[in-house]
């Protein structure tokens, strides 16, 4: 059995990058990747963020149709770590469905905020490149 905190202890940005490479290996056997959703806690938190979104990244349509809402909250502020990575995921599933459920839902909750910067980050993600 695969220790998520070994893992996460692994892709931390502190290490090096052969050992973030080593956790981004392990990642793959993770079945429950809501794990790498942005882990806010005292160990784990934005120093895991830029590989945790690159392990996203990697992980299938399917996989990932079920955490929409969150990884579309990750485009808040694109100066977060990863946020560029989740944003050209995203882009990908356009067409997936429970994407424009999703989409509708952030973009609700993100004018209720009055949050700008998320609302055009959303907008974004439908313009054609």
């Amino acid at each position: 059995m695969i220790d998520v905190d070994y893992i996460m202890s692994l892709i931390d940005w502190n290490q090096s990058s052969e050992k973030q490479k080593t956790g981004i290996q392990m990642a793959k056997n993770i079945q429950s990747i809501n794990v790498f959703l942005q882990p806010c806690n005292k160990n784990y938190n934005k120093n895991v963020w830029d590989n945790c979104a690159q392990i996203l990244s990697e992980r299938t349509d399917d996989e990932l149709s079920f955490y929409f809402e969150e990884l579309m909250c990750w485009l808040q502020d694109m100066n977060w770590p990863g946020a560029f990575c989740i944003f050209d995921r995203l882009k990908k599933m356009l067409d997936v469905p429970g994407f424009q459920y999703s989409y509708n839902v952030c973009m609700k909750c993100a004018k209720a905020l009055d949050d700008e910067a998320w609302i055009n980050n959303l907008e974004m993600l439908k313009e054609e490149n």
